[in-house]
């Protein structure tokens, strides 16, 4: 079996859940399962062991969170941020999955590490690896708030 063809097995079921359970835009629906169809190709770090529910790391996350990501994602990440009526695509509701969920820490982590092409979402060089898993840690604790 070929690359593309275990990807595309890999990742068409996530899709497929998705869009099921998920009542936004379909505008929103398809950039989102397309950025999480493209980042299937590449290899998701794991987040180191115990982050994602430490306290202190999503206290420390919601710090960073507060300071660069609100203006954009909104103070409850929910993606209404001051910013958003100038960014095309809006930026991303933080409080949904695939963002939410634990199981896509890894693509979160890379989409703030390394920005997310065609959109307003740019790299964050200046966080380091730890500063971003806390700020993944305060997104995924955020779910269903």
């Amino acid at each position: 079996m070929s690359l593309s063809r275990l990807s595309f097995a890999r990742c068409k079921p996530l899709a497929i859940i998705w869009f099921r359970n998920q009542k936004v835009p379909i505008g929103v629906a398809l950039f989102t399962i397309s950025f999480v169809i493209s980042e299937c190709e590449r290899a998701a770090p794991s987040a180191p062991a115990g982050i994602l529910a430490s306290r202190t790391a999503q206290k420390d996350g919601a710090i960073l969170f507060a300071e660069h990501c609100a203006l954009c994602h909104g103070v409850n990440g929910d993606g209404l941020g001051r910013r958003r009526e100038a960014m095309n695509p809006p930026p991303a509701n933080l409080m949904l999955p695939p963002w939410s969920d634990a199981a896509n820490a890894g693509r979160t982590f890379l989409a703030i590490r390394n920005g997310v092409p065609k959109t307003a979402m740019p790299p964050w060089p200046s966080l380091s690896d730890k500063q971003i898993w806390d700020v993944v840690a305060h997104i995924t604790s955020r779910k269903g708030i």
